[in-house]
């Protein structure tokens, strides 16, 4: 049995360029001359590559989203169901394959939050906007020792007791209903929400940025996000390999407030 606070988000497929937005686009006044600039291993278009930046920024600024559309990421994911759960919230433009309970035994692999994660409600908390305190935030905020039982550690250490001894209970009772020769899709129903799941995942940019701008925390957007912390170190990670693949379109993506076009 494992306990971790790791979120794994490995690329295993990319087919996208800033280019390749530049091509969808100008498809619309050049028709199929587009094709004679589009193997940019064969021709270089000086004139385009120089009109690339601004125009993804116009793109991007107008909000015509249909160019960013023509590409691909392929992101193999391993994350507690939790996150799985919001993550499956976004479909427009996603596909997903996740690993099965009903057909294969899931892993005894669990989350557990790093200390440093906030999880303590300040005192004007709202729901809509949460906000939240790290242990040792709170532990200054209490003012007491961090020996003392009710201090923030003390209370983290709780809480981490708390799941690492349910997660063992629920694990072996659902090896127990399998190992009773019941259905994996009714002996699975025990297990709690901080089990591990693998599974793809495929997008193209204009979803991806729908999907950071939901799923991130940036006080410069143009429309702040509270996301839960563990689907937001999974969107930091999807971040970055966007930036990596298209440089440009990272760019304007920020420059206009971290909104999908």
């Amino acid at each position: 049995m494992k306990f971790i606070s790791d979120i794994t988000v490995n690329l295993e497929q990319v087919l996208a360029t800033d280019m390749q937005v530049l091509h969808s686009a100008r498809v619309s006044t050049k028709g199929i001359e587009v094709l004679a600039t589009y193997d940019e291993q064969v021709v270089q278009d000086l004139a385009d590559q120089k009109d690339l930046p601004g125009l993804i920024k116009y793109l991007m600024q107008h909000r015509h989203g249909t160019p960013f559309e023509h590409n691909l990421f392929t992101f193999f994911v391993h994350a507690p169901i939790f996150v799985w759960r919001e993550w499956h919230r976004h479909r427009i433009g996603f596909s997903y394959n996740e690993e099965s309970a009903r057909y294969k035994q899931l892993e005894p692999v669990f989350y557990i939050p790093p200390i440093d994660r906030p999880m303590f409600k300040v005192e004007d908390w709202k729901p809509g906007k949460p906000k939240f305190l790290t242990v040792e935030e709170e532990q200054q905020r209490l003012g007491t020792t961090p020996l003392h039982i009710d201090s923030a550690l003390g209370k983290y250490e709780q809480l981490v007791d708390n799941l690492t001894e349910s997660y063992k209970l629920a694990y072996v009772s659902y090896e127990c209903n399998l190992n009773m020769g019941f259905d994996p899709g009714l002996a699975r129903d025990c297990l709690p929400v901080g089990i591990y799941s693998s599974c793809w995942v495929t997008c193209n940019a204009r979803s991806l940025m729908a999907f950071l701008s939901l799923r991130t925390h940036d006080p410069l957007s143009r429309d702040i996000s509270y996301p839960l912390y563990e689907i937001e170190v999974a969107a930091r990670k999807v971040e970055d390999h966007f930036a990596q693949a298209m440089p440009i379109t990272y760019q304007a993506f920020l420059r206009y407030g971290r909104r999908a076009p």
